[in-house]
């Protein structure tokens, strides 16, 4: 026969002892303003090598919220999505060429994917260092949030 363990009265007390569900933060949810900036800055840098565009203009050209800034014509290497969208398969582009839209973004990246990448990792170590360096004032802005009743939707 095999002996007991000794067990202590700790022991029991630990192995009684469940782990508390933790609520979820409700502030979570909420956007952050640091992160959407972020995130709009590198969606500039990738838009403009990929298609030498801004995002806005990359997202609106042609349409009622940008009618000033017609889409451009197929083969250029300035696209928008409107024309990326409608681009047919081989397109002419200006010179008589023949251009499929994948060799116009390979040709906009071939020279800007370097740039970009340095630039967007640039993005992201500046905005932790920002977070690090205005603590306090981001702090001072969460409880002005707080204060409004907004911050169960937007954070800094």
């Amino acid at each position: 026969m095999m002996p007991r363990p000794c067990v202590t009265l700790r022991d029991s007390i630990q192995m009684a002892r469940r782990k508390k569900q933790r609520r979820p933060n409700p502030n979570k949810n909420a956007i952050s303003v640091i992160n959407a900036v972020e995130g709009v800055m590198i969606a500039n840098v990738w838009t403009n090598a990929l298609f030498k565009n801004d995002a806005w203009t990359f997202l609106t050209a042609g349409t009622a919220l940008n009618p000033d800034s017609p889409w451009t014509g197929q083969g250029e290497p300035v696209i928008s999505l409107k024309e990326l969208i409608q681009w047919p398969t081989s397109a002419t582009a200006g010179s008589g060429v023949t251009a499929n839209r994948l060799e116009v973004i390979q040709n906009n990246v071939s020279g800007e994917w370097f740039n970009a990448t340095i630039q967007s990792a640039l993005i992201g170590v500046g905005g932790r260092v920002l977070r690090k360096v205005a603590r306090k004032p981001i702090r001072m802005g969460n409880k002005l949030l707080k204060q409004a009743g907004l911050r169960s939707m937007v954070r800094f």
